[in-house]
C-alpha cells in the first residue's frame, strides 16, 4: 500500500512529521500532568481509599480500549489529522471536568463525577490521539517510512506522558491541582491551534463495497492480518505493565532506595532505542529484529528478578527499556503492509487494542502474582512473556512474514 509521496532521508522524515509530534505530544503532556496529581486529590480532597482509587483511574484504559476501533474508522473515514484534532479536543474536555470539580457549590458526589467525566472523556482523548496520530504521520512520509513513522509518533506519546508526569508534581506541590487544570487544558488547545492550522491529508478511499469498517473490509479480515502481531506486541507489553506498575514497590520491598532512578533508566533506554533505531525499522522481515529485540527485554527483566543489588535492577530495566522501545513500530509495520489501505486506521486502532489489554491485565497479574511468589516474581512472568514473543516470531513462517499487502 502507498500513502503520499514517501521522503527517503531520515532527517527530513522527522523534520515533517515534527508538527504531528508536537501535536500529539501536547496532548500527552496534558495527560501526564494530571496522572501524577489526580490520585493525591482523590486521597486528600474526597477520602478515597486505595480501592476507589483504582477503579477511577483505571476507568481512562477502559475508555482507550472502547475507542480504539472507533478512532480506527474515523481515521480511515476523515483521515488522521482531523482524528488527532478531535482527541485533543476531548483531552481539553477532560480537563475541564477536572477544573469543575473544584466548583465549592456542587456536593462532592458530583465533585467526584466530573473527576470520573474527566477520566472517560481523556481515555477517548488517547484512543483517538494515538490512532489518528500514527495514521496521519504514516500518511504524511509515505509508506516506505512507515515505521520510522510509527517510531517517531511513539517516542513523543512516552516522552510527552513522561515530561508531564513530572511537570504535574512540580505544579501540585507549589501551586495545587486548581492551577495544574489550567495547564492542562491549554496544553491540547495549543496543540489544536498548531493541527487546524497544518494542511489535511487524504486519506485513500475504498472501491465504494459496503460491509465492514471502512468500504468492503470486514473485521474478522483485519483481525486476521493483526492478531500475530498484536499478539506478540501483547507478550512484550506485559514487562512494561510489571515495571510501570511494581518496580518502585520492588525496591521497596528489598530495602533499596532509588526506585525512581531505575524507573527512569526504563525511560531512557525507551527513547535511546527510539532516537537510535529509528531508520532502522523499515524492513521488509521484521521477524528477525523483533525475536533479537524481544530476547533483550528477556534478559533485562531477568536482571530485575534476579538483581543482587539495585546497581542490577537499574541495568536490567534499562537493558527492557531498549528492548522494548522498537515492538511497536516494527510490529505496526506488517499490520500496514497487510491492511488495504482504505481500513489503515482500523487496523491500526485493533493492533493497540492488543497493548492496551495486554497492559491491563499484565498489572493486575503482577499484582496478583506478587502477593503469592513475591515482589521480583511479576518480572520472571514477564520475561516469560517476552521469550514467548521471541518464539512466535522465529516460528513464523517465512511466506507468512508481512511482507505486502496480502502476504
Amino acid at each position: 500500500m502507498h500513502y503520499g509521496p514517501g521522503m527517503n532521508s531520515h532527517v527530513t522524515t522527522r523534520g515533517g512529521l515534527l508538527p504531528v509530534m508536537l501535536a500529539i505530544g501536547s496532548g500527552m503532556l496534558a495527560m501526564g500532568v494530571a496522572l501524577s496529581a489526580l490520585p493525591l486529590e482523590l486521597q486528600s480532597r474526597f477520602a478515597c481509599g486505595t480501592t476507589m482509587i483504582g477503579l477511577i483511574m483505571g476507568i481512562q484504559s477502559v475508555a482507550t480500549v472502547l475507542s480504539r476501533p472507533r478512532a480506527g474508522r474515523m481515521a480511515d473515514r476523515l483521515g488522521g489529522r482531523n482524528t488527532l484534532l478531535c482527541g485533543l479536543l476531548c483531552t481539553a474536555c477532560s480537563a475541564l471536568a477536572y477544573s469543575l470539580a473544584l466548583v465549592p457549590v456542587l456536593p462532592p458526589a458530583m465533585q467526584q463525577a466530573m473527576i470520573v467525566a474527566g477520566r472517560l472523556a481523556m481515555g477517548l482523548g488517547e484512543g483517538l490521539m494515538v490512532t489518528g496520530g500514527g495514521v496521519w504521520a504514516v500518511t504524511k512520509v509515505g509508506s516506505a517510512r512507515a515505521g520510522a513513522a510509527m517510531s517517531w509518533v511513539g517516542l513523543a506519546i512516552f516522552a510527552g506522558l513522561g515530561l508531564g508526569t513530572a511537570l504535574g508534581d512540580e505544579i501540585e506541590a507549589h501551586a495545587g491541582f486548581g492551577p495544574l487544570c489550567l495547564v492542562a487544558l491549554a496544553l491540547p488547545v495549543a496543540g489544536m491551534g498548531l493541527t487546524v492550522i497544518l494542511p489535511a491529508s487524504v486519506p485513500p478511499r475504498a472501491g465504494g463495497q459496503t460491509g465492514g469498517p471502512a468500504g468492503g473490509i470486514r473485521w474478522k479480515h483485519l483481525i486476521g492480518h493483526t492478531w500475530i502481531w498484536g499478539l506478540t506486541l501483547g507478550l512484550s507489553a506485559v514487562g512494561f505493565a510489571a515495571i510501570s506498575s511494581f518496580l518502585v514497590i520492588f525496591y521497596a520491598a528489598q530495602g533499596w532506595h532509588g526506585g525512581g532512578w531505575a524507573l527512569g533508566a526504563f525511560g531512557a533506554g525507551h527513547v535511546i532505542a527510539r532516537l537510535a533505531g529509528s531508520r532502522h525499522v523499515d524492513r521488509d522481515d521484521v521477524r528477525p529484529m523483533v525475536a533479537a529485540i524481544m530476547l533483550a527485554e528477556a534478559l533485562g527483566l531477568a536482571l530485575i528478578w534476579l538483581a543482587p543489588g539495585p546497581a542490577w535492577a537499574v541495568a536490567g530495566s534499562f537493558l527492557t527499556g531498549l528492548g522494548f522501545s522498537l515492538t511497536y513500530p516494527l510490529l505496526a509495520l506488517p499490520v500496514l503492509r497487510q491492511a488495504p489501505p482504505a481500513a489503515a486506521g482500523s487496523a491500526i486502532g485493533l493492533f493497540d487494542v492488543f497493548f492496551d489489554i495486554a497492559a491491563g491485565v499484565g498489572a493486575v497479574l503482577s499484582g496478583l502474582l506478587s502477593g503469592v511468589a513475591g515482589p521480583g516474581s511479576p518480572f520472571a512472568m514477564a520475561m516469560l512473556a517476552a521469550v514467548a514473543g521471541c518464539v512466535v516470531m522465529l516460528a513464523r513462517p517465512q511466506g507468512m512474514k508481512g511482507g505486502g499487502r496480502g502476504s
